[in-house]
């Protein structure tokens, strides 16, 4: 299974967030200006973010993004699938009408596809940006626990 840099983007831009400005708004200017982004494919990917309502925006000379809900509550599964839609490699994992397989009816690699699914789906949904954040900055401090 294959990402788009929508993914790494949002996760980056994110990141970025909840180490930098926490507690505060970020623009899409600033945090393009820190990750290397581009400002215009940054505002699409948190278009999308905003609308799964992980981010929220504030107006006005300080606005910007800040986060929706705690960073506990955010996963990195649900940043993938506010961006890419699904997390599953192939589309008979979600249905199997969708396979185009000519043995779909005793199609043996499904399995392989629904486990491996299954697998990504429970690391990516155990993965908060709470954690991250804590292993950085325990890392910045060189490697003392929180």
């Amino acid at each position: 299974m294959k990402l788009s840099t929508k993914s790494r983007y949002a996760l980056e831009g994110l990141f970025y967030m909840a180490i930098a400005t926490l507690d505060r708004a970020a623009s899409i200017k600033e945090i393009a200006a820190e990750t290397k982004i581009s400002p215009a494919y940054l505002e699409q990917i948190f278009f999308k973010l905003k609308q799964f309502g992980i981010i929220r925006t504030v107006r006005g000379a300080r606005g910007g993004f800040l986060f929706e809900k705690p960073l506990s509550e955010i996963t990195v599964g649900q940043i993938i699938r506010a961006v890419e839609g699904s997390l599953v490699p192939v589309k008979c994992v979600e249905s199997l009408s969708a396979c185009t397989s000519k043995v779909r009816g005793t199609c043996i690699s499904r399995q392989v596809w629904v486990d491996l699914s299954d697998a990504i789906a429970r690391v990516a949904d155990s993965l908060t940006l709470e954690q991250l954040r804590n292993e950085w900055l325990a890392e910045q401090r060189g490697g003392q626990a929180l």
